[in-house]
């Protein structure tokens, strides 16, 4: 079914679309885009990102993306917030869920970063949780709901928590198939409109990078200039 499409929402504004409409998003600006550059995969990105960074990830699943990024920058510290309920055989876009049947979902994530002093669990809805932290961070990877208002102010929220030249990593801002994912989810999917409207908001921001996905759920990666 061919979609109506909405105008861009005025910032604050929030309406409840119907299943035929889909908001059009606020376009970038070019000079936002001038250092942007593209990558095959999270590996390949994280590779040529800063070593010894803070870490935040919101939508921690299995901690395949949590461990990439932390051990790859050789991260100082680390905060995984999660509602850590996911059950044994769910998938999650990183992987299959571990076949370990004797750990929760939280006590596995426990045990997976053990290894590392600094990784600290916290366990909670986002909502509840990022308002309260009151540290400073390198890198944010937010990888969990995608619908459009909560990414709006989950977004504004990581930014007063990142650092000047910080990163704040966005997942399926392009995703191959929007109505399926919809469906399938029961969201209304809105990364693509949240992030574009927040950079058109603050010029202090730009794209640093947009990483590909074998499965068509590509990531964007928006960096602070001041």
């Amino acid at each position: 079914m061919r979609k109506k499409i909405i105008e861009p929402l005025g910032y604050d504004q929030e309406i409840s679309f119907k299943t035929n409409e889909i908001e059009k998003a606020i376009p970038i600006s070019q000079n936002q885009l001038n250092d942007a550059k593209l990558f095959t995969s999270k590996y390949e990105y994280a590779k040529t990102l800063n070593k010894n960074i803070s870490y935040l990830e919101v939508g921690v699943a299995w901690g395949y993306s949590a461990q990439m990024f932390i051990d790859t920058t050789n991260a100082k510290s680390a905060d995984l917030v999660d509602v850590y309920n996911n059950c044994d055989g769910v998938v999650a876009a990183g992987g299959p869920a571990p076949k370990d049947s004797l750990l929760t979902h939280e006590e596995y994530i426990k045990s997976k970063f053990s290894y590392h002093p600094n990784v600290n669990i916290i366990k909670g809805d986002a909502r509840d949780i990022v308002p309260t932290l009151n540290k400073k961070y390198d890198l944010i990877l937010l990888d969990m709901e995608r619908e459009r208002f909560f990414i709006r102010n989950l977004l504004s929220i990581c930014s007063k928590i990142t650092n000047v030249d910080g990163i704040i990593g966005l997942t399926s801002y392009i995703i191959y198939d929007g109505i399926f994912y919809n469906e399938l989810h029961h969201e209304k999917v809105g990364v693509f409109q949240s992030v574009n409207e927040f950079l058109h908001l603050n010029k202090n921001w730009s794209v640093d990078a947009m990483v590909l996905n074998d499965l068509g759920y590509h990531d964007i990666y928006i960096k602070r200039k001041s």
